[in-house]
């Protein structure tokens, strides 16, 4: 009998919880946004500049007279990068009935875990990084992306290497979670489709402090690029100081979380000058319409790299759907996925529109090329999209 009532309660609650998600709210009771991302450990740094950047949005709302009179309350939702954290913080989230919208999860396992909870509580999710591309393709309504996705990125990356860089052998280490393995897979193929086949391929554990064994089989084959997939600056730090102790004489090319100027130029002590780095999002310097964002964030929170600016302009597409669903001071989850399907030419500080396509992907999204050149990351490059 016990575990009967056990059963139907845990039942009654989940029933609750998304029945909830469709029942429309007073907005006069509060608006809550989240932010799903890894806040603490070796990808602390990008993420909470992707958290404050989204503060700064919320509070400009706020400033503004916030949501129809109402403050909004920006809540963070740590992961660590931890799939089993992201599916806690995607539960709490859910169950919160004055939550509406989610910036994040940035890191697509992370997103890839908690897709199905935020979906069937029809919790509208923009993430600023996530870019696996099956993220949009099972089906969901309620996940959006202001970045580029892999099947662009590592299309993208393998022609920047070969027409760039004019590589004919490549090293590829590969972190193996579900960003960098898509990524590998995208980017080989494109190479082989450029007539480069010479490749190398090896994994790498994140968060290691010593990569001198996968390093000696680099060594060994003596590529013209070497490409680190792995997720945090810090191992990139490592990685690049370890290719230069060992001799190694190859361009070294490092995905978006390297471009971190304190977690990958600083503590590489050097060895990073001439790394090249690609990213999801361009030189924020180089577009006026940012300008007023650099003068707060970095009045407030100090240098930005290149994970703020879409978090921005995330949060503000995020608010704007929540402002129009809630014209009628009554608002649903629903309404708020079916705004941001709306979305189309939305200007900001990115310097492109935005506008979603029916999955709910960024439209012509890019990739953006960079070179570490005297402790800074100088815009060489920049490739489309799909």
């Amino acid at each position: 009998m016990k575990t009967t009532c056990a059963a139907f309660f845990t039942f009654f609650v989940s029933f609750f919880i998304l029945a909830g998600a469709g029942m429309a709210a007073d907005v006069s009771k509060g608006i809550h946004v989240g932010n799903a991302g890894a806040f603490t450990g070796d990808a602390a740094a990008p993420c909470m500049e992707i958290f404050n950047s989204s503060q700064i949005a919320v509070d400009e709302w706020n400033a503004k007279g916030g949501i129809q009179g109402v403050k909004i309350e920006h809540v963070m939702g740590d992961d660590a990068m931890d799939p089993a954290q992201a599916v806690n913080v995607a539960h709490k989230f859910a169950a919160d009935s004055r939550m509406f919208g989610v910036i994040g999860p940035p890191m697509s396992h992370t997103a890839q875990a908690t897709l199905k909870i935020y979906g069937s509580n029809d919790m509208a999710c923009i993430t600023t990084a996530a870019s696996k591309p099956e993220l949009t393709e099972q089906g969901y309504r309620h996940f959006f992306r202001v970045n580029a996705r892999n099947d662009a990125h590592g299309p993208n990356c393998a022609r920047f290497i070969v027409e760039e860089l004019g590589a004919k052998k490549v090293a590829i280490l590969n972190e193996k979670v579900a960003y960098t393995v898509n990524l590998a897979s995208q980017t080989i193929k494109g190479l082989k489709e450029l007539g480069v086949t010479d490749i190398l391929q090896d994994t790498i554990v994140g968060g290691a402090k010593d990569y001198s064994a996968v390093m000696t089989k680099v060594k060994t084959y003596d590529p013209d690029v070497l490409f680190f997939m792995a997720t945090a600056a810090p191992d990139h730090a490592i990685a690049v100081r370890q290719m230069k102790e060992f001799g190694i004489d190859a361009h070294y090319f490092a995905t978006e979380g390297g471009r971190d100027k304190k977690d990958f130029i600083e503590a590489s002590e050097g060895a990073a000058e001439g790394a090249y780095i690609y990213h999801f999002s361009p030189d924020i310097y180089a577009i006026p319409e940012a300008k007023g964002y650099i003068e707060q964030y970095e009045k407030q929170y100090g240098s930005i790299s290149g994970f703020g600016p879409p978090a921005y302009e995330a949060m503000n597409i995020l608010l704007e759907a929540i402002d129009r669903a809630a014209q009628d001071g009554d608002i649903t989850r629903k309404e708020v996925i079916d705004e941001l399907h709306k979305v189309k030419d939305y200007k900001g500080i990115l310097g492109f529109p935005v506008t979603f396509d029916e999955k709910g992907d960024l439209a012509g999204g890019a990739t953006y090329f960079f070179k570490v050149v005297d402790d800074d990351f100088k815009q060489v490059g920049i490739m489309s999209g799909m």
